[in-house]
């Protein structure tokens, strides 16, 4: 088995489980990339960005929850990769919104956050209470993963991706930039 013996890694809602030959459980942490055991002697941690889970959330309550992990997940990538930049905004969403012919959810938040992050894999979630340039801080937010030096480079990539006006638009994200100013619609 060598020095390390066999080791696995196994993805758990934001933690991963190393396991080696023996009886030994090793953490780590996803949202720190940190290790709990003297194992970080040995290998170095992987650094670890989780993605949405894809089981079947049954409960508001779960989704919600789920929700929740994902933007905290995703947080400190929006903030070192996308913050006070120009990025695609893709989705606007909270429970009891009644847009595009349904009464929205947690549940349905989570699927088309999941259907948008599958087709985009660099998209993130987030929470707009959790940034100074979203009036509404009630929101669940699916930004995509890509960000531009002005609105209109955020506003191409809409366009090119096939996205309607309602659904795609130039947002500036940010923790101390004001509302006014961080959103530019598309014609």
């Amino acid at each position: 088995m060598g020095v390390l013996g066999t080791i696995v890694l196994i993805a758990v809602t934001g933690v991963v489980l190393i396991v080696t030959g023996g009886s030994t459980r090793h953490v780590v942490d996803a949202g720190r990339a940190t290790v709990s055991s003297p194992m970080s002697q040995y290998a170095a941690a992987p650094e670890v960005t989780s993605a949405p889970t894809t089981t079947a959330i049954e409960s508001d309550a779960a989704a919600a929850d789920e929700l929740r992990r994902i933007a905290d997940v995703d947080r400190p990538v929006v903030a070192g990769q996308l913050a006070d930049r120009w990025i695609p905004q893709l989705s606007t969403k909270r429970p009891g919104l009644v847009a595009d012919g349904l009464t929205w959810d947690n549940i349905a938040i989570l699927r088309e956050h999941r259907e948008l992050r599958a087709k985009y894999p660099g998209a993130r979630l987030l929470w707009s209470g959790e940034w100074s340039t979203f009036s509404g801080r009630d929101y669940w937010i699916t930004v995509a993963g890509t960000s531009f030096a002005d609105s209109a480079g955020a506003n191409s990539w809409c366009d090119g991706n096939g996205f309607s006006a309602d659904h795609c638009f130039a947002k500036l994200v940010s923790s101390t930039r004001p509302v006014e100013g961080s959103t530019v619609y598309r014609g």
